[in-house]
C-alpha cells in the first residue's frame, strides 16, 4: 500500500503545471502516472507517494518545502482584483501566467521581508469603490498629488519603475507569451503592498514606460475598487481608459508639458519624445485632452501618423534602454551578500525553482544556479622558460663569500 506525502499542497502542482503550459497527460508522461491520478493529486482527493513527490520536485526544478507550504489564505470579502490589461479569451493563458507571477513575486518578497524593511508604501489611493464615480478632474488632480508628495516637479521622470520602487511598490519583468499582454497590478492581502508585473513581450522601453505608469494608474485610482466590479465586462473600458488618463497626466503634467508643445504637429511631438520619453501617439491624445487641439486637428495627426507607417513603430522607439526592476534584486544580494543565506539555501528556503527567482528578482541568469568553486578563482602561474634555474645563481640569491 503506497503512502502519501502529508501536507502535500495540490494547488501548486497546478499552478507549476499552468506556469509550464503542460497538459495533465503531458505531465503524467513525464513522471509515469495517469492524468486522472494527478487530477486527484490537485484536487486533494489523494496525495502522491514519496516517489512520484520526488519526480514532480525534478520536473519542475522546485524544493520539496514549495510542494508543502501552505497557500497564503484569502477571505471572499478580502479578495482584491488583479488589473489586466487584456481580457480578450485568446489571452487566458498569458493572464494566468502573469497572475501566477505576481502571487509568486508577493510569497518572495514576504520571505525577504522576513529579514529586512522595505520603503514605506507611499502612495496617495483614492477612496472610490465604484469606477463609474471617478472624474478626470479627481484623475488629474491625484496625478498632480502623485508627482508632488514625491517631490518630482514637472519636469519629465528620468525612471518610472524607480519612483514606483521608492514609493513601496515591488515591481518584475517577465515574458508572458503574448505581445497583447503589457501588464498586470495587484494589491497584496499579504502585506497591503502593491505589486506590478512588466510583460517583456514588446521590445518598446518607450511604451513599457506608459504600460509601468498604467498600472500605477490602477494602484492609485482602482485600489478599493471590488473584484466583483472590474469582472463586469461593461466596466472594464473605463478603467483602462481611467489608467490611461491617470498615465498621461502623470508622465505629461499640464503646467510644464502645455508651454513646450508650441504647436501640435507630427514633427514638434516627435522632437518632444526623446525628452519626455512618451510615443506620439500617447501626446496626441494628451494635447486632445488639454484642449490644445480641434477635433479636426487630431484627426489630421492620426492620419498623418498612419501615412509615415508609425502605427507599428515610431521613430526613437528604441533611443531608450528598458527601465528595470532593482528592489528584489537589491534584496536578493543583501541577503547573499552578508551571509544571511548562502545562494543554494535561498533557493531552498523560497522552494521555487532558481531561474524563476532570478527573472522574478530580476538577477543575473545563472546567479542562484551557477555553482562557484573558490579553487577556481585562484589564478595558477608558470615561470618563464628563460627564466629557470640555470647551473648558476639567480638574482636574489645569497651567494657564500670566497676567501
Amino acid at each position: 500500500m503506497r503512502t502519501g506525502v502529508e501536507g502535500f499542497q495540490g494547488l501548486r502542482l497546478k499552478q507549476l503545471r499552468s506556469a509550464h503550459s503542460l497538459t495533465l497527460a503531458e505531465l503524467g508522461e513525464q513522471i509515469g502516472r495517469s492524468s486522472s491520478t494527478l487530477s486527484a493529486w490537485e484536487n486533494g482527493s489523494q496525495l502522491p507517494e514519496a516517489e512520484s513527490f520526488g519526480r514532480l520536485c525534478q520536473v519542475f526544478g522546485v524544493s520539496r518545502q514549495w510542494f508543502l507550504k501552505p497557500l497564503p489564505q484569502v477571505s471572499e470579502k478580502d479578495i482584491r482584483p488583479y488589473f489586466f490589461r487584456s481580457q480578450a479569451s485568446a489571452h487566458k493563458q498569458a493572464r494566468e501566467r502573469s497572475k501566477l507571477y505576481l502571487s509568486w513575486l508577493q510569497e518572495v518578497s514576504d520571505f525577504f521581508q522576513g529579514a529586512m524593511d522595505w520603503p514605506p508604501v507611499n502612495i496617495p489611493m483614492l477612496d472610490a469603490t465604484d469606477c463609474r464615480l471617478i472624474s478626470d478632474e479627481e484623475i488629474e488632480e491625484v496625478a498632480r498629488e502623485c508627482r508632488l508628495r514625491w517631490k518630482l516637479g514637472t519636469a519629465p521622470i528620468p525612471n518610472v519603475i524607480q519612483v514606483m520602487e521608492n514609493a513601496g511598490i515591488i515591481c518584475t519583468r517577465a515574458t508572458l507569451g503574448h505581445v497583447k499582454m503589457d501588464g498586470v497590478s495587484h494589491v497584496s492581502v499579504i502585506d497591503g503592498r502593491p505589486y506590478v508585473l512588466i510583460a517583456e513581450d514588446k521590445a518598446n522601453a518607450i511604451r513599457s514606460r506608459f504600460d509601468a505608469a498604467h498600472e500605477l494608474g490602477h494602484i492609485v485610482l482602482h485600489s478599493r475598487i471590488a473584484a466583483s466590479q472590474y469582472a463586469k465586462s461593461e466596466l472594464y473600458n473605463l478603467l483602462e481608459e481611467q489608467a490611461h488618463r491617470f498615465a498621461s497626466a502623470f508622465l505629461l503634467p499640464p503646467e510644464s508639458f502645455s508651454q513646450e508643445v508650441v504647436w501640435p504637429t507630427l514633427d514638434n511631438l516627435l522632437s518632444l519624445k526623446s525628452r519626455w520619453r512618451v510615443s506620439v501617439a500617447a501626446m496626441i491624445v494628451r494635447c486632445r485632452d488639454l484642449s490644445l487641439l480641434n477635433e479636426q486637428l487630431e484627426l489630421r495627426l492620426w492620419k498623418g501618423r498612419s501615412a509615415r507607417k508609425w502605427t507599428k513603430g515610431e521613430p526613437g522607439d528604441d533611443a531608450i534602454p528598458f527601465e528595470q526592476p532593482k528592489l528584489m534584486m537589491r534584496g536578493a544580494h543583501l541577503l547573499v551578500d552578508n551571509g544571511v543565506f548562502d545562494r543554494d539555501t535561498l533557493v531552498n528556503q523560497i522552494g521555487l525553482a532558481p531561474e524563476i527567482i532570478e527573472m522574478l528578482c530580476n538577477l543575473r541568469h545563472g546567479y542562484l544556479s551557477e555553482q562557484i568553486n573558490a579553487e577556481d578563482k585562484v589564478v595558477s602561474l608558470k615561470l618563464k622558460s628563460k627564466a629557470r634555474r640555470s647551473n648558476g645563481p639567480m638574482p636574489g640569491d645569497v651567494v657564500p663569500f670566497k676567501k
